[in-house]
């Protein structure tokens, strides 16, 4: 028997087992490292890598440890040092991973991505027809407004020809390339079209109309949704905010995105078998691991997401992480039952396991990004611009739901809080909930609160005292800075102050965490889509549009990636276990082409990653990593090319020229 091998038994044998070997335990074990007498040996070994730990959680600039090796059995990292001290842990069945000097991180952690919505494009995969009963068509608008309302009827009036009365038509606009935006501002201002209007051209077949966020239904969808949720149109009133704009929203067809998300996921997806859908939750998860995800956050407002990713957890099938925000309060229904709803579910936020748990009640109803973010007396501009703001009120119904869900214990997450009036009034709703429960400051810190977009908050002096104060962590993304020249625009230079003060956040101490990492986003024309980095670069970089926007506000590229690993860890709950590579820790890596840290600025967009592991598992291995290892490329194939980012940083002008000319 060789010393490997009588090691091996001897770590696995029981007592009495152990006596029985040929070569005593105490013998065997004596030759070994304290490391494997107490783990056995790893399953796997890094070597060779530049591997950054990320284990400094302060705002310091500082990445923390840096090391040669890391080793892995089963989910855990065992181990972490020179490539030599790691190889004590080498046994005769542990796979060693040469990185060639290679950047290994964590796992990027998304704090908010809504991830799940490309489940719907991978069901056809599985025979699944969306919708199952109707049509999709797209247009493509024009400068001109009438233009674009006559194009919306001749594409209607076309497609109600190839279906049977009662089949869905779904109309999705896409902008013109020379202004990509002006479709989805004229649904968030309610100009493009209405409800009488649309029955006019389909009186027979429910009909979504969706430029963007905001969209419009007809009569019969309508009718629809009031006999599938029933209190639709109660619902709708008030959380579109009708009382504020003084309209009857359901009379005038208008719905948000929950809406239009509600008809996707409830209504096209009724009849979806859960394993199905968990096995389309699982591609858009592997989808999103090629890009470093190992762990995302979001909002779960519709049973049909839950359904889904319990029966994929269920399975023991989860590539990624997800810590996920209720938000069950957003399906249309009586107003009433929905303010009460989370004082009777119980408070369920730590309930799951390390691939699925809750971690909070979220409402994207809070405060709203451009063109509707509240400002309040902070800002001065036209009246007409001033109208478009929606500003929490309390009595409303989301305020009322949040104090409630506050109340009842639960944390919120993932409240959309965009705009530095609407900061305040989260506080209040805060103290109100406080009050009820006699808690004090320091128990509303210990929530660790959240705050979401945060595209105008600012840095007045009591915005950032209060978001210390609650302890309110903000998850912003840099993309962002996309509308900076539509807010100058409507409210002049003074806006500028209000976008996105990263570093003064930073330096003052408020709690800081990213999101949108690599989503796609065609909302401005800036880009097609943003590669895996963009976000960090975003935030290092301040560029966009062809200019440095607010150059003091730049932050280091540290801190830029502390947003998605270690800081994030904290915003999901998790910072025992995830954000930071330490011994006992879980082994979520991600492996990436280039050096993050040491490259020029610009090139963070061309960074690919090779490799992404959760709890031990590869979950993508890119075929060039692969072949240096010496093993089979797992997962779906990275797509970008360097030649697909650049056109990033270039202005409008440059960007609409590029892909017309295509």
């Amino acid at each position: 028997m060789s010393n490997h091998q009588a090691i091996r038994k001897c770590l696995g044998a029981g007592l009495i087992g152990a006596v029985l070997l040929v070569i005593p335990c105490s013998v065997a074990l004596a030759q070994v490292s304290p490391e494997v007498a107490e783990h056995g040996y790893a399953e796997t070994i890094f070597v060779n890598g530049k591997i950054v730990s990320m284990d400094d959680y302060s705002a310091s600039a500082t990445a923390g440890t840096v090391y040669q090796a890391v080793a892995v059995k089963g989910e855990k990292i065992i181990k972490l040092g020179t490539s030599a001290e790691v190889r004590v842990l080498e046994g005769p069945d542990t796979q060693i991973l040469d990185l060639k000097g290679r950047t290994l991180i964590p796992g990027i952690i998304e704090p908010h991505s809504h991830i799940y919505g490309g489940a719907i494009q991978h069901l056809d995969r599985f025979g699944f027809k969306y919708p199952p009963d109707g049509i999709i068509v797209s247009m493509q608008a024009d400068r001109d407004l009438e233009k674009t309302q006559a194009i919306l009827r001749e594409t209607i009036q076309e497609a109600v020809k190839t279906v049977d009365p009662g089949q869905w038509v779904v109309l999705r606009v896409e902008g013109h390339p020379e202004a990509p935006q002006e479709a989805n501002f004229w649904g968030w201002t309610r100009r493009l079209t209405n409800k009488d209007t649309l029955d006019l051209w389909s009186s027979e077949n429910p009909l979504l109309v969706r430029p963007g966020p905001r969209g419009w239904i007809n009569s019969k969808a309508l009718e629809m949704l009031n006999e599938f949720l029933p209190g639709y149109s109660a619902s709708i009133q008030e959380t579109m905010h009708g009382d504020v704009i003084n309209e009857d929203i359901a009379g005038i067809g208008w719905v948000g995105s929950q809406e239009m998300s509600v008809i996707d996921w409830e209504i096209f997806l009724e009849q979806l078998p859960p394993n199905i859908l968990a096995q389309s939750l699982k591609l858009v998860s592997e989808d999103f691991a090629a890009l470093g995800v190992s762990t995302f956050s979001s909002r779960i407002q519709f049973p049909k997401i839950m359904t889904g990713y319990a029966t994929l957890t269920g399975l023991g099938q989860m590539p990624i992480r997800f810590a996920g925000h209720y938000e069950i309060h957003r399906m249309p229904t009586d107003p009433q039952q929905t303010r009460q709803i989370y004082r009777r579910t119980g408070v369920l936020q730590g309930i799951g396991d390390d691939y699925f748990w809750f971690d909070g009640v979220a409402s994207e109803r809070w405060d709203s990004i451009y063109p509707e973010s509240c400002t309040g007396p902070d800002t001065v501009a036209p009246p007409n611009i001033k109208a478009r703001e929606v500003c929490p009120v309390e009595g409303e119904l989301p305020w009322d739901t949040l104090q409630n869900a506050a109340a009842a214990g639960w944390r919120l997450a993932g409240v959309h809080i965009c705009g530095s009036e609407a900061a305040r009034a989260y506080f209040k709703m805060i103290d109100n909930a406080r009050e009820v429960n006699g808690w004090s400051m320091e128990d509303v810190r210990s929530m660790r609160l959240t705050g979401e977009h945060c595209n105008v908050i600012g840095k007045q002096p009591d915005i950032i005292q209060g978001l210390k104060d609650y302890g309110v962590y903000l998850s912003c993304g840099a993309n962002y800075l996309h509308d900076v020249r539509e807010w100058i625009k409507d409210y002049g230079p003074q806006i500028e102050d209000f976008l996105l003060p990263f570093n003064t956040y930073i330096e003052s101490g408020v709690k800081l965490v990213g999101q949108h990492y690599g989503a796609s986003s065609r909302r401005h024309g800036t880009q097609r889509f943003q590669p895996p980095f963009y976000q960090q670069w975003l935030a290092v970089s301040r560029k966009y549009d062809g200019e440095v926007w607010q150059p003091d506000e730049r932050i280091d590229r540290v801190h830029a990636m502390k947003m998605f690993t270690s800081w994030a860890s904290e915003y999901v709950l998790r910072e025992d276990r995830l954000g930071s590579l330490e011994e006992g820790k879980l082994a979520d890596f991600m492996v990436m082409d280039r050096d993050y840290f040491t490259i020029a600025v610009d090139d963070i967009l061309k960074i690919r990653p090779l490799m992404t592991m959760v709890g031990g598992r590869m979950i993508v291995l890119q075929q060039s990593l692969a072949s240096d290892f010496g093993v089979d490329a797992v997962g779906p194939a990275y797509t970008f090319s360097d030649d697909d980012v650049e056109h990033i940083g270039k202005t409008r002008a440059e960007i609409a020229a590029k892909f017309m000319g295509n």
